[in-house]
């Protein structure tokens, strides 16, 4: 699902939802030479169309690009998990990355009480910077859960909406039980 899409998805389902500010491009700019990578463009879109930052659909706290956005600023993930590690493994595919590549656009899951969260694994030679989007399990500070990217990330969510019900993290989305998580978050897990 593109950006445009979603946003007139959104716009038709919600049309009372303050979606707050929109970023301006001094102000991406501004975020992306303090980060020191570019900001996918699906993201930017995202950012400049729709909101800069909100806690999107009750669950999922997105970050903008200033110090005003209701759910913080996005940032470098050392910022948020102090302890993590130089190189992170992303546990699906066996890589590893640096840590200062990965950039947190959610400030915390949600849906717990933790600072579990999802990140851009800022790579070199991603077209658009469309980077691949990865959970980061502050127990463990491994990348846990791979996505594509942010569009598909936020693909999940909005197709997992349901305005009778409450709307779910997309990490609770993928991996529905407890015990899932759990297997998935914490290196220490055991049935």
């Amino acid at each position: 699902m593109s950006i445009k899409e979603f946003i007139n998805q959104f716009i038709e389902k919600y049309p009372e939802i303050d979606r707050i500010d929109v970023a301006t491009d001094e102000m991406i700019a501004t975020y992306e030479e303090i980060l020191g990578y570019c900001l996918p463009v699906s993201f930017v879109e995202f950012l400049k169309k729709f909101s800069n930052g909100l806690f999107l659909l009750d669950c999922e706290p997105i970050g903008g690009v200033s110090k005003d956005s209701p759910c913080g600023d996005i940032c470098n993930v050392d910022r948020i998990i102090l302890d993590i590690p130089n190189e992170v493994l992303i546990v699906e595919t066996n890589e590893w990355i640096e840590s200062e590549r990965l950039i947190s656009f959610t400030t915390f899951d949600a849906g717990e009480t933790s600072n579990n969260h999802w990140v851009f694994l800022c790579e070199d030679g991603v077209p658009d910077h469309e980077y691949r989007v990865g959970f980061v399990s502050q127990s463990s500070t491994k990348i846990v859960k791979i996505l594509d990217n942010f569009q598909e990330w936020l693909t999940i969510l909005w197709e997992h909406d349901d305005e009778d019900e409450m709307t779910y993290p997309v990490f609770h989305i993928l991996f529905p039980t407890f015990e899932e998580r759990g297997e998935i978050l914490y290196d220490w897990w055991f049935d």
